[in-house]
């Protein structure tokens, strides 16, 4: 892994207690590379904007960027901010945290932008209307809707980065057996147990991040969905300049307060 290679980690999460067992599991593994815990918390934007600073002030520089936590919600309960608790986790929380981060970023260039996506390509689409309507954003398939607007936004910022040394790309692991579906309900969560044994365990989409992130391969690579390891088409919806354009609007609208 990373550390193993030598990088100096910063891992953000939500209980320093966790961290504090991944620092040690990590340091025991006699890898040659530093790391250090961040609490942070994806569904207060807040949260995202104190780390942030924190980071700023004790990196010097930041050669990957990888928003790879998740969640997949069944609850229309709202996160602190008033948002549905998927958009703030899987799509505001990433992209503040990337905006906040970014001149540190190029200033590190070469550099690499990773984010975790997932199978968008059976939604006809996100609707704009719903999430400009509702406060929330809007609940209508929010885990996907999520991550096709993460899509979107790093589409974008692949293209404003280019010739600047920063490459932006899309890891859709495959199905991982990992806690993402643990809020099913019902039949799904019946079947939850015979989908997690045909999954594959947690190293394997590790090993394909990694290598997105550290691979020579992927050097001047940029704007691209890989679906496992292989490039996967967009979803007709990131290649709508005027859909994207609107979504920015939505979105800067959303994060201004910790902008």
């Amino acid at each position: 892994m990373l550390h193993a290679m030598g990088a100096n980690l910063v891992i953000l999460g939500r209980d320093p207690a966790k961290g504090s067992v991944i620092l040690k599991e990590l340091d025991a593994s006699g890898g040659s590379g530093t790391a250090q815990f961040e609490q942070c918390d994806l569904a207060t934007m807040q949260s995202v904007k104190e780390c942030a600073q924190r980071i700023r002030a004790s990196v010097p520089r930041i050669d990957a960027l990888v928003n790879c936590a998740g969640v997949n919600a069944m609850s229309t309960k709202p996160a602190r901010d008033g948002f549905a608790m998927n958009w703030s986790v899987n799509y505001l929380a990433p992209v503040l945290l990337t905006r906040l981060l970014l001149d540190r970023v190029v200033s590190s260039a070469p550099a690499r932008i990773v984010n975790l996506s997932t199978d968008t390509s059976y939604l006809d689409g996100l609707d704009l209307d719903e999430m400009e309507r509702e406060p929330d954003l809007g609940l209508t398939e929010s885990y996907a809707a999520s991550k096709l607007a993460l899509e979107m936004f790093s589409f974008d910022l692949a293209q404003e980065l280019k010739g600047r040394g920063v490459t932006v790309n899309l890891q859709h692991p495959g199905y991982i057996r990992s806690n993402l579906l643990r809020n099913l309900t019902g039949a799904e969560k019946v079947m939850l147990g015979v989908m997690r044994i045909m999954a594959s365990p947690p190293e394997v989409g590790a090993d394909r991040i990694v290598r997105l992130v550290a691979s020579s391969k992927f050097k001047d690579v940029t704007g691209v969905l890989f679906a496992e390891d292989e490039p996967r088409p967009h979803h007709p919806d990131v290649g709508d300049d005027a859909k994207r354009a609107r979504l920015r609007r939505i979105t800067d609208d959303a994060l201004a307060p910790w902008l």
